[in-house]
């Protein structure tokens, strides 16, 4: 498979801006469209991407907190996605992904999930992350993962 080799800063910040637009293709269904992530911030040359996600109603565990597996999913959407914009036009896919849960996310909560690639391979990326919330840059959750590059491509269309 042939990669995408003119990545830089720009390029990066037009490609999340692009992807979080309402009406991008994907968002049409599924979990982007749910959960809703805003784009904050990338940085090419720190492979690291920020995005922010309000906490809804429908998200909420019975004790009225932030449910766990959102806030997984929350890291997994961030990971994916940057792993993606470094390996386009390959697919990946989440090999492992493990989370520790240090302070809960109240329902009127805005998380920022900051991914960073640590090592990059041929086959498998690995990644850490952190889930600040807004209210006083409180550390939530933190989050390890490791990514496989798959042989098959992803059809953005530009």
């Amino acid at each position: 498979m042939k990669k995408n080799k003119n990545l830089n800063q720009g390029d990066m910040e037009a490609w999340f801006t692009k992807i979080n637009a309402p009406d991008f293709y994907m968002r049409e269904k599924g979990v982007l469209n749910l959960l809703d992530p805003k784009f904050k911030e990338c940085n090419f040359e720190k492979k690291e991407l920020v995005l922010s996600f309000e906490v809804k109603d429908w998200e909420l565990n019975p004790e009225g907190g932030l449910h766990g597996g959102i806030i997984v999913t929350g890291f997994d959407m961030t990971f994916g996605l940057l792993c993606h914009y470094f390996e386009k036009p390959n697919m990946v896919c989440t090999v492992n992904l493990s989370t520790t849960y240090i302070q809960p996310v109240l329902p009127d909560d805005t998380v920022e999930y900051h991914a960073r690639i640590i090592s990059q391979g041929k086959n498998m990326i690995s990644l850490v992350g952190e889930a600040r919330l807004t209210r006083e840059h409180i550390l939530a959750a933190t989050a390890t993962t490791t990514y496989m590059i798959l042989n098959k491509q992803l059809d953005i269309p530009e």
